[in-house]
Parts: structure tokens; C-alpha cells; sequence
């Protein structure tokens, strides 16, 4: 009989987000890839899958899975610190994240809806998408 290892499926999705300090609108067109590039290699130094993701004004939404054993924590401080310090060297005024974040848990079934929510941010905040 085939030796088989310990079972290793998980389904752990969570939506995250976060805004500029004081919800300031500081984000422009050309941060946006900056603030993305930051947060994907933010999701390759802790092995999660970015599914989705949204840059606004003032705020950002990301889509994640992640692995039972990777916190949450982590990849969010070095998302925000890793794009605010990436954005601090090529622009000014010098963008600040608000201390903290928002992040729930959404099942494999709410995966699809939760990605169109995400895709019509720039609908739902015509008002926020950045300038450029």
C-alpha cells in the first residue's frame, strides 16, 4: 500500500483593507502600480495569493488566501510599509498609511462576489479613483 502524507487542503480567503493616514486623498494614477508591485511582493515574502485588489484615493482592497500557518499581520504591515516606502522615494508630499486595518474572512463560495465588489470600486467611488 502507497504511504500516503498528512493531509495538507485549506480554503482560507480573507478581504483586507486599509486607508491613507486621515483618509487624505494622496494616491495618484502612477502610484497605483507602485502600491500593487508592493503589495504582490509583500504576498511572495509570505507565500499568500493575492486573488484581487483595488487602489483607491484613500484606500486599498486586497483578496487574499493564505496558508493556516501564515498570520495576516505580517503581510499587512509589509504591504503598507514596503508601498508607502517604495511611493516616499519617487513622490512628494510622502504618503502615510493609518495605523491598522480591516480584515474578514470570506468562504470559497463568496470568493466570485467578493472579487466583482473589488473590480467596481472605481463605480462605487467615482469620486476616488486617482487621479493622473
Amino acid at each position: 500500500m502507497r504511504r500516503r502524507g498528512p493531509h495538507k487542503a485549506f480554503g482560507l480567503f480573507a478581504h483586507i483593507t486599509w486607508h491613507t493616514w486621515r483618509r487624505q486623498p494622496w494616491l495618484r494614477r502612477q502610484d497605483v502600480e507602485v502600491v500593487s508591485d508592493g503589495i504582490r511582493r509583500a504576498a511572495k515574502r509570505y507565500n499568500m495569493n493575492i486573488l484581487a485588489q483595488a487602489v483607491l484615493t484613500d484606500h486599498v482592497h486586497v483578496l487574499v488566501s493564505f496558508r493556516p500557518q501564515h498570520a495576516l499581520a505580517p503581510f499587512v504591515r509589509d504591504a503598507k510599509s514596503e508601498s508607502a516606502r517604495r511611493l516616499n522615494q519617487i513622490r512628494q508630499p510622502h504618503v502615510r498609511w493609518c495605523r491598522g486595518y480591516y480584515a474578514g474572512s470570506v468562504s470559497r463560495s463568496d470568493i466570485p462576489a467578493t472579487r466583482v465588489y473589488l473590480a467596481q470600486q472605481h463605480q462605487r467611488h467615482p469620486d476616488r479613483i486617482p487621479p493622473g
